[in-house]
């Protein structure tokens, strides 16, 4: 509607700005035709008086000669007698330089001269008309009267195309008003309230203006592309849909992976329980003395608990399920990543040491991290395929995120997996994090292990940071927010 009304104050004042000069045209013309036909009125008035005068005064004398002029005089209309040979000394002439000469030799040849004056009542037009009876001493008519309209005429005018342009003014913004609402307004007010739509993600309720113009032309295309970006929209969530399911598929099939990893070294720490077990067992078979088989009965309460606690660990590592936020500790998280990789670090003979000296919380889900920092250990042992140390810290840190991460300097939350491997070279190191990129031998690895660990870090609004130096080890720090405020 705002539109409308500029087009309507901008067409009004148009409107005005030509009826103004046109006003002002119209009289400024009106004042020349009235001294035009002043100008021509006093010349016939004068020769139409100086015949009769000059008939008067041949066939009388000059007293009734003037007599005659005298009477043709009032109040705005006046006439006197002038003798040419005294004209500059004449009442109301100018003595402007050169004018009365110019005057008296003008008329001595017998033409008629105008010319205006100011004197005390205003500008006066004056027309000089020569008589000079044969015989007589020559003389002038001299008519004259105000030289530009009556003020009353003028104002009438004015007045006139005053009205004449609020009428048309107000008309024409009664007319631009409706026509603005109807066409601009109307149409402008719908498509303002469809771009709000669909910003806000609502492709819905195409526009149907019925104007076959500009703006229909614009509204028709916002419906075509509302319908096109609605099935983008679509076809968007369906890819997200499909990538989340995907994602989630690959974290399984990493997690299994890393059971497949684990049973060798999981059969072998629960083969000494079982050993215990059946000894224990036999013991109370070929003894069966009270006390001795409440203490056996005892150790195999113990060992099958620690069987029971190994089997649920990789059951609760196996198992698919969405984040969960919850207050974890980090020394939480690391100790249950050593135990339940001490069988393949034994395996491996690689030594885990752990340096967690005060307590960091964070909101994480316990069950999707521990699949990422597993990850990151499994990666470091597999670093140093002839056994060696894997260092796992944790605590707070002061860090700058990786450049294709972003982010100011802050602190964080971390837990950091060292290794004393052969280190990763500088163009290897830029895509550690690619799904399925590995230098690992074939069958070996599948590559999905720091990806996965990657996007679960990622969700949890942390990120993973790398130091490495080929022949010195390499260390991936997880970056966390820092929950102990």
């Amino acid at each position: 509607m705002r539109l409308a009304l500029k087009f309507t104050a901008a067409l009004i004042v148009g409107i005005a700005v030509v009826m103004v000069v046109n006003t002002l045209v119209r009289v400024r013309r009106e004042v020349e035709l009235f001294e035009l036909d002043q100008k021509q009125d006093q010349r016939i008035m004068g020769k139409t008086l100086r015949d009769a005068i000059q008939t008067v005064w041949l066939t009388e004398d000059e007293a009734h000669a003037r007599a005659v002029v005298a009477a043709t005089n009032t109040d705005d209309f006046r006439v006197r007698w002038r003798w040419l040979d005294d004209l500059q000394d004449g009442g109301g002439a100018t003595k402007a330089d050169g004018e009365a000469e110019h005057l008296a030799a003008t008329l001595a040849t017998g033409q008629e001269a105008t010319l205006v004056r100011h004197d005390r009542d205003g500008d006066r037009r004056y027309t000089y008309v020569p008589m000079t009876p044969a015989g007589s001493r020559p003389a002038a008519l001299e008519l004259s009267e105000r030289a530009s309209p009556p003020r009353s005429f003028i104002r009438a005018s004015v007045v006139e195309n005053v009205l004449s342009t609020v009428s048309i003014v107000s008309v024409c913004s009664l007319i631009a008003m409706t026509l603005g609402f109807w066409l601009v307004g109307r149409p402008m007010r719908l498509l303002t309230d469809k771009a709000r739509r669909v910003g806000a993600g609502d492709f819905s309720g195409p526009l149907r203006l019925g104007q076959r113009d500009e703006i229909g032309a614009l509204a028709a295309e916002i419906d075509v592309t509302s319908d096109r970006l609605a099935e983008a929209q679509c076809r968007v969530a369906a890819e997200i849909e499909a990538r989340i399911t995907m994602l989630e598929q690959l974290r399984h099939a990493d997690r299994l992976k890393t059971i497949g990893q684990l049973a060798a070294g999981v059969a072998h720490e629960l083969g000494t329980p079982l050993n215990v077990i059946s000894g224990r067992a036999s013991l109370i078979v070929d003894n069966p003395t009270p006390g001795t088989s409440t203490g056996d009965a005892r150790i195999i309460i113990d060992q099958t608990e620690r069987m029971s606690r190994i089997i649920r660990q990789l059951l609760d590592f196996s198992r698919s399920r969405g984040p969960q936020l919850t207050r974890h500790e980090l020394q939480r998280l690391v100790a249950d990543a050593v135990e339940i990789l001490s069988p393949l670090a034994k395996a491996q003979h690689v030594t885990i040491a752990v340096d967690a000296r005060e307590p960091v919380p964070v909101e994480i889900d316990p069950n999707q991290m521990l699949q990422a920092l597993t990850n990151l250990m499994v990666n470091g042992m597999q670093a140093m395929p002839q056994g060696g140390k894997l260092t796992v810290s944790v605590g707070h840190r002061r860090a700058r995120p990786p450049a294709d991460h972003g982010g100011e300097e802050a602190n964080y939350a971390y837990v950091a997996v060292a290794d004393g491997g052969a280190g990763i070279a500088a163009d290897v190191l830029a895509h550690v994090f690619e799904p399925f990129f590995t230098t690992k031998d074939v069958g070996e690895g599948t590559g999905l292990g720091l990806s996965v660990a990657w996007g679960i870090v990622q969700e949890h609004g942390g990120c993973i940071d790398v130091k490495s130096e080929v022949g010195h080890g390499s260390e991936f720090a997880i970056l966390l927010p820092d929950a102990s405020a």
